[in-house]
């Protein structure tokens, strides 16, 4: 049996003056970049969360979205204000910028697999695709929803936009045209507030405020597989691992879970992970580490950590000596050795955690 372990490794109280609305690694894992409601913009080491640059009033209003290019040398952020802007990511000088981008808050943005490319979706209903350059317009989708759009992002060959909106539908589109390909109404009961491909392209993962996780096939949309009470409050981020082979969730009730991403069954989870909801998670590059982002103004650095059965029979002294306690306490109701395996590793997370 192989058990997954949450564990944080750094953290920062106070990251931003207000909430953290977005965050997300770099391409090569060193940094992470932050995007808050303070309207600034802040880029950190991942070993250790130690700021590295900021931009103080980058935009006029709350930032919603900050994206890393796939070459890690720029920024893109979107905010409350409509506007989009483009910044070197070292300095943290602007780049390019559209101003009334849309006609109302941009909620999303991302680059497209080969960086020539950002996709936006807005409260005013529209997806829109950018030249990451100059910022002029390539294609625009009016009324791509009924309501709000809050999340967009590129399939991994740049080829395909999903959406996810207020109106709780789910829509894949040509990323050229913004022809729409694909859509599933009441792919929730709630709004859609997180989507994300699979790294190789053949998934859909949503988040929504119905508490629900689910997986769709990335062709027709249909259903694979579905999480009902995921978490206790709305789930507001979700994604991949770069393997593919688990989802990572934020919550409203301050918890992150990590899910095995084809039968989604939980693999672990963090209670009280925050003290307040969760905005934005988002595993590194390599699969070992998740950033989130919360309400209470904090960004934390977890490790996700596999322990088989070996790995805790072996853990030490401590655990051990814990083990022994359980094992006795639990000892006419085990069968060996099956069931005083399992019950050993659950224990050991539990202490652990």
């Amino acid at each position: 049996m192989i058990a997954t372990l949450i564990n944080c490794v750094a953290e920062k109280a106070s990251a931003h003056s207000k909430e953290v609305l977005s965050v997300t690694f770099s391409p090569d894992g060193t940094k992470i970049v932050s995007g808050s409601y303070d309207a600034t913009i802040k880029v950190w080491d991942s070993d250790n969360l130690e700021m590295l640059r900021e931009k103080t009033n980058a935009h006029h209003l709350p930032i919603a979205s900050v994206a890393f290019s796939p070459d890690g040398t720029k920024i893109v952020s979107g905010s409350v204000d409509a506007t989009i802007k483009v910044w070197d990511s070292s300095k943290l000088e602007m780049l390019s910028k559209k101003k009334f981008a849309h006609s109302r808050d941009i909620n999303s943005v991302a680059f497209s697999p080969d960086g020539t490319k950002i996709v936006s979706g807005s409260d005013d209903k529209t997806i829109k695709v950018w030249d990451s350059d100059k910022l002029e317009m390539l294609s625009e989708k009016t009324n791509a929803h009924s309501k709000l759009v809050m999340s967009v992002a590129f399939s991994p060959d740049g080829t395909k936009i999903v959406s996810g909106s207020y109106d709780a539908t789910i829509k894949v589109w040509d990323s050229d045209a913004l022809g729409l390909l694909s859509e599933k109404t009441n792919a929730h009961s709630k709004l859609v507030m997180s989507v994300a491909f699979s790294p190789d392209g053949t998934k859909i993962v949503s988040g929504s405020n119905d508490a629900t996780i689910k997986v769709w096939d990335s062709d027709k949309l249909e259903q694979l597989s579905k999480k009902t009470n995921a978490h206790s409050d709305a789930i507001t981020s979700v994604a991949f691992s770069p393997d593919g082979t688990k989802i990572v969730s934020g919550s409203g009730d301050a918890t992150i879970k990590v899910w095995d991403s084809g039968n989604l069954e939980l693999l672990s989870e963090k209670i009280n992970a925050h003290s307040d909801w969760i905005n934005s998670v988002a595993f590194s590059p390599d699969g070992t580490k998740i950033v989130s982002g919360s309400k209470d103004k904090t960004i934390k650095v977890w490790d996700i950590v596999n322990w088989s059965r070996k790995d805790h029979l072996m853990f030490n002294v401590t655990t051990q000596q814990f083990v022994l306690l359980v094992l006795w306490l639990n000892k006419y109701s085990m069968k060996f050795p099956d069931d005083v395996l399992d019950l050993l590793i659950e224990a050991c997370l539990r202490k652990a955690g």
